[in-house]
């Protein structure tokens, strides 16, 4: 089991039209680590208490009703279950990033 300490990051690169990928960065990375289903993230918000904790299960974001309020051009195919697809990206877009704890089961 590997347990870090990083920050949220919404992962985008040219070309991809505004499509992002849910990420994590963490001191001594080279790179974003991409999140997967199946790892425990726990997101702080800005004064240190938790926001959402959990095991990460991406799901397929079909509602196109359920819109982020952000002012940026970015999306996602996936969101985490359970939490509205306008909070999890605002919790990936932040600036500064949230900080957050990644355990990844080997």
């Amino acid at each position: 089991m590997t347990e870090l300490i990083g920050e949220l990051e919404a992962y985008w690169e040219q070309g991809w039209e505004g499509r992002i990928e849910y990420a994590f960065n963490f001191e001594g990375s080279k790179g974003p680590l991409f999140l997967e289903s199946g790892q425990h993230l726990t997101i702080y918000s800005e004064s240190g208490d938790v926001i959402w904790s959990g095991k990460i299960k991406f799901v397929k974001n079909n509602n196109w009703f359920d819109k982020h309020k952000l002012d940026a051009k970015i999306w996602s195919w996936i969101k985490q279950k359970g939490v509205s697809y306008a909070d999890w990206m605002d919790w990936f877009w932040r600036k500064p990033p949230l900080k957050a704890k990644l355990i990844i089961e080997e």
